[in-house]
């Protein structure tokens, strides 16, 4: 039997729109102009944002996914340029065929790029040596195992080199695009190589679920420019992640040290990509983990007073309020100091790599799919 296998992560969305009007209460005894009303507060709603990559990982496509692994991060930096407001969640399928390991392996949508980082770093391109590859079995995972939000903008990338092979277990590709169509859900087909029979199942699914299908080289064509500010960044970013204070239990403070890990050995070029994603958002960043009290107290959306005791790592544990506070008072001002620095020098490397890319051209794997998000986020 074929072993499918499925990790889901959920995603928290956040939707704030509103539009606040507090009118003056004018008092009989005053003389003169009445007060006039405060000005109106706008809270500019995010934009939900879904993307799922469901990439052939047989032996073939060793290239391609070693291109994935060090470009996701300017991927998801490029959606966040192009929609600045982005609620940003990623999902990944990896597929196979009938004998490999597995068919399918899921990761579900989540707004921790971190964990979709360490998924996709463990990918291995092995098995295979038939032509045809379950693509059936990878777009019904896509299209039901996802959790996809309802107001969500969906893009999918599916990425390969071989042909479908149609089983009957899971409806054919061309049901499935027909339906992704239904659910306004965007098929995009990535072709690896020059095989005739995928470019025509790829435009076709393409065609069925308003995507764009494209061509790369079978190594997936990735040109990932190192800039003189790679090092610095991943300097600055490993030192803020190193100052976190996860609020949790043992098991969460060693997931995101796991995840840690896995960023510290990526090369300096992803490391630099990842800082820049988290650059902006003033002196204190965009928050790195939902559960660090550092990044939650500096950006306002934790508070030292509400967090128990019991919930802070073995060395904080035993300090009184006062120390805590002043413990946590020092890292949010080192945090801020480094994000400020790491904002300057993500925008002198975001100039470097538009010089350099112009010069570069757009035939890769991550060129591919950065254009198609321009066209169908705009």
């Amino acid at each position: 039997m074929p072993h499918r296998q499925r990790v889901v992560t959920y995603g928290i969305s956040t939707f704030a729109a509103a539009t606040i009007t507090i009118a003056a209460l004018l008092q009989p005894w005053r003389t003169g102009d009445p007060v006039p009303p405060p000005p109106l507060v706008q809270v500019v709603s995010k934009r939900a944002v879904d993307v799922v990559f469901a990439v052939d990982t047989t032996g073939s496509m060793g290239g391609l996914i070693d291109g994935a692994k060090r470009t996701v991060w300017s991927i998801a930096t490029h959606i966040r340029k192009t929609e600045p407001n982005a609620d940003l969640r990623i999902g990944l399928v990896a597929y196979r065929d009938v004998g490999d390991d597995y068919v399918t392996r899921d990761f579900g949508l989540t707004g921790d790029l971190d964990a979709v980082f360490v998924e996709l770093s463990g990918f291995r391109a092995e098995g295979g040596g038939d032509a045809p590859e379950d693509v059936d079995a990878a777009l019904d995972d896509v299209l039901h195992k996802m959790q996809w939000r309802g107001e969500a903008k969906k893009l999918v990338f599916l990425v390969g080199d071989a042909p479908p092979a149609s089983r009957g277990d899971v409806p054919r590709f061309d049901v499935l695009a027909r339906e992704a169509a239904g659910k306004q859900i965007i098929l995009n087909t990535i072709r690896c190589g020059e095989d005739a029979a995928t470019e025509v199942a790829w435009q076709q699914i393409a065609s069925l679920a308003h995507g764009q299908f494209s061509t790369i080289r079978q190594d997936g064509g990735v040109q990932q420019i190192a800039t003189p500010y790679d090092d610095k960044l991943a300097e600055l970013s490993a030192r803020i992640d190193s100052a976190a204070v996860i609020v949790g239990d043992d098991r969460e403070r060693a997931e995101y040290h796991r995840k840690m890990a896995v960023t510290a050995a990526a090369p300096a070029a992803a490391n630099a990509d990842r800082a820049a994603y988290f650059a902006g958002e003033g002196a204190s960043g965009e928050l790195r983990a939902k559960q660090d009290l550092v990044g939650g107290v500096a950006n306002g959306t934790m508070a030292i007073e509400a967090t128990p005791p019991e919930a802070l790592p073995a060395d904080l544990r035993g300090l009184g309020k006062a120390a805590l506070k002043e413990e946590i008072g020092k890292r949010v001002a080192k945090r801020k100091a480094d994000q400020r620095a790491l904002n300057d020098l993500a925008k002198q490397r975001d100039e470097y790599l538009t010089k350099q890319s112009a010069k570069a051209g757009s035939t890769g794997f991550d060129d591919q799919v950065n254009a198609a998000i321009a066209a169908q986020l705009k």
